[in-house]
């Protein structure tokens, strides 16, 4: 993995793409290179991770110097690609995976794009046709953003290297503003600055070099095509793929480790990633914030890591950590999105580069397979008994919220719990801002994508692949990079994304199980506990911090700082802390109210960083 970066166009300081790479190095710390001619300038920090040889750095260009490519990534077959290519005549100057794409593109041009079953962006500089392509993965696994001014094209892997070219006005999206504050993500190609947009996953951004004229194609969409196998075969299908797909991704001349909670997922990929790699060869992490409860899976995790005899690594996650490292993780990310386990998954992700540098997660399992209660409440919507009759205390809780939610708040009707309503930002934003975000329409993206969808499970899973994934995949990404650790996600493999689109709900969920087919596909492979904790996805425990060791502090750093976000109005702020922290019950409201406030500190961060150029 790596970091990338351009400029097509104009440009009068000469250091701005030394400045780009330099503030992306703890994507690449191992080498770095440069590409230019005429208006095009490439840039990239490398990640060794296939190939540690200096023939694997980059950026590649051909022996005709017709083409330069640079990519963030893996491609996890590119042994067939590469196969196919040498018997049509190239050569290749290394063994890394990443240059198929140049010598693919030379053979199949774009059309190679669609072939590679791997996580990537991509920039590819066609000089004979004077053309740059952006590219970007199924899943937007790997993030990719640009500019696009009138005098010059900027891109990069994040947001802060953008930055650094000062010709960039760093404006604020209000659109994207208004759906963050309603949903804490934002959609389309949308970030929170205006000026700065991403490529979408699925799509290829095409720059015409002499005009900086832009066009915009998908070179692969998500279709439902349900066809089962015969009885007991979808079982032995998911199996035989999720083994290929874990076996895909442990591609690496490095030391490889692996997130482990006690869920079904993480467990399912450890357990493979055991077997391939002989157990004791395999260290798992897990996050521990020194609770008991709901918020404690470092015990049955220790468990399952001992039955796959894997090294467990217990990391313990504290409040002083919190008050120490909340800056750094918002640096890293960019822009704030959805939820608070980064904070989290940034502790875990420090203590794991230590050891390994390629890190296996069970990312997209339950978007896939169906594993969050609110695909149980559309397939038992029609049967109420049923659904109410095969449901956990839990599982009955979001059946209420999103059966009854919609008859109060809009947002719930999309299927997204809705942080703020807009009634709540109304009260919240002052005037003047709130005139801006009130021309806006948080929900336009998601009801344009429901126009599309035949029924609510199709949107549902739509929603999930174009929006709430990508914004999962760009935390994960920028996380685990902070600490120059690359983040592989095998259940997002194509095979799988393939299968899981053939598969209708009602397989999915059979006798009113969730995650059905993972479940007894892995019967008897994985510990029996697994099958008897109830889903958790490593919650963060900053509800209650909020309320008792970090009360000073998080007071403190959001009325101290709260002039990064003075559209917020200072009562209606120093009220929301005052309930939190009055709170004694504790309730589904004080997990939101945790969630606001974790939005404003986030805000707060995110506009000082963009003020000073993320420069610090």
């Amino acid at each position: 993995m790596c970091g990338i970066a351009g400029i097509i166009g104009e440009v009068h300081d000469k250091t701005t793409l030394n400045r780009m790479v330099s503030i992306m190095r703890h994507r690449g710390p191992d080498a770095s290179g440069f590409f230019s001619f005429g208006a095009v300038q490439f840039g990239h920090c490398r990640l060794s991770i296939n190939d540690l040889s200096q023939e694997a750095n980059q950026p590649f260009v051909s022996e005709d110097k017709n083409l330069s490519v640079i990519v963030n990534g893996e491609v996890y077959n590119f042994k067939e690609l590469r196969a196919d290519l040498e018997n049509q005549g190239f050569h290749f100057r290394s063994k890394s995976d990443s240059e198929v794409l140049l010598h693919g593109y030379a053979h199949y041009g774009t059309n190679i794009i669609e072939k590679i079953n791997g996580m990537f962006a991509v920039a590819i500089y066609d000089i004979k046709a004077n053309k740059v392509f952006l590219a970007r993965d199924r899943l937007g696994i790997k993030p990719l953003y640009y500019h696009h001014g009138n005098k010059r094209f900027v891109f990069g892997s994040e947001i802060k290297a953008i930055a650094q070219c000062v010709e960039v006005d760093l404006q604020t999206d209000f659109q994207a503003l208004n759906e963050y504050l309603v949903f804490e993500n934002c959609f389309s190609n949308r970030t929170l600055n205006y000026n700065i947009k991403s490529v979408l996953p699925g799509e290829i951004v095409s720059i015409d070099v002499s005009t900086l004229s832009l066009a915009r194609d998908s070179f692969w969409l998500p279709k439902f095509n349900y066809s089962l196998s015969p009885s007991g075969g979808t079982y032995k299908e998911y199996l035989s793929t999720v083994e290929k797909a874990v076996t895909r991704h442990l591609l690496s001349d490095v030391p490889v480790g692996a997130y482990l909670s006690s869920g079904v997922d993480s467990s399912t990929v450890t357990y493979w990633a055991a077997k391939i790699l002989k157990g004791r060869e395999l260290k798992t992490y897990t996050g521990s914030f020194g609770m008991k409860g709901f918020y404690d899976e470092w015990v049955p995790a220790k468990k399952i890591a001992t039955a796959f005899q894997c090294q467990s690594m217990n990391v313990s996650i504290s409040p002083e950590d919190f008050i120490e490292n909340i800056e750094d993780v918002l640096w890293h990310l960019d822009e704030p999105k959805v939820g608070m386990g980064s904070f989290s998954q940034y502790m875990v992700a420090k203590t794991a580069a230590k050891d390994v540098k390629v890190i296996l997660t069970g990312h997209g399992g339950d978007e896939l397979f169906a594993g969050y209660p609110i695909f149980k409440v559309l397939y038992g919507q029609n049967q109420l008994m049923n659904l109410f009759r095969h449901s956990t205390s839990r599982e009955l809780m979001f059946a209420i919220y999103f059966l009854v939610g919609p008859y109060f708040k809009k947002g719930i009707k999309y299927f997204l719990p809705e942080v703020n309503s807009p009634n709540n930002i109304r009260a919240m934003v002052h005037p003047d801002v709130l005139k801006e975000l009130e021309i806006q329409n948080p929900y336009g993206a998601l009801e344009k994508l429901k126009r599309t969808t035949e029924n609510s499970y199709e949107f549902l899973t739509l929603n999930y692949l174009k929006h709430y994934l990508p914004a999962l995949f760009s935390v994960e990404d920028k996380i685990s990079m902070a600490h120059s650790l690359e983040s592989r996600t095998p259940l997002c493999d194509n095979e799988i994304l393939d299968l899981a689109l053939s598969v209708p709900l009602w397989k999915k969920l059979q006798s009113f199980e969730p995650k059905h087919i993972p479940k007894v596909a892995m019967r008897g492979k994985l510990p029996p506990l697994v099958y008897n904790i109830p889903k958790k996805g490593f919650p963060t425990p900053l509800l209650f911090w909020f309320k008792h060791e970090l009360q000073n502090f998080m007071r403190e750093f959001i009325l101290d700082n709260l002039e990064f976000a003075r559209f917020f109005k200072r009562e209606q702020v120093e009220n929301l802390i005052r309930s939190h922290c009055r709170k004694k019950i504790n309730t589904p409201f004080l997990e939101i109210s945790a969630h606001k406030l974790w939005m404003i500190i986030n805000l707060i961060l995110y506009f000082k960083n963009q003020k000073y150029r993320y420069l610090r």
